[in-house]
């Protein structure tokens, strides 16, 4: 059988095959111990939680936002509390994969999200 032929521009090298690369060794080993039982415990949520519409979540996540910074009630704050908890339960759970920079982020997300809860709930803003 004839080997098929690729146009290729005037003057254009054949691209070169990709070798396979050698399987690095994990930075983590298998989780044990308490974060072991946390992330056996997280995985039916987030196999739910993958089930659902991809928009879904980052809908529901922000109407209640939208709630608890545009009701004036002081009640309104639990949609923040709420919204900060799940966003802890996301960092811890991708903690051991994430760089420093990253947490750093996210806890100043996550502490900003729950101090604004718990200023609304205690009717302060």
């Amino acid at each position: 059988m004839a080997k098929k032929r690729v146009h290729r521009p005037e003057g254009s090298r054949p691209t070169p095959k990709a070798r396979p690369r050698p399987a690095r060794a994990t930075a983590a080993a298998a989780p044990t111990g308490a974060r072991a039982r946390f992330e056996s415990a997280s995985t039916p949520v987030l196999l739910r939680m993958r089930a659902l519409p991809t928009f879904l979540v980052p809908m529901l996540l922000a109407v209640l936002l939208f709630l608890g910074v545009v009701i004036p009630a002081p009640w309104a704050g639990s949609f923040l509390v709420l919204i900060a908890l799940f966003l802890a339960w996301l960092t811890a759970l991708s903690w051991p994969v994430i760089s420093p920079g990253s947490r750093l982020l996210r806890i100043v997300v996550d502490i900003g999200v729950l101090g604004l809860g718990v200023l609304k709930l205690l009717g302060v803003i």
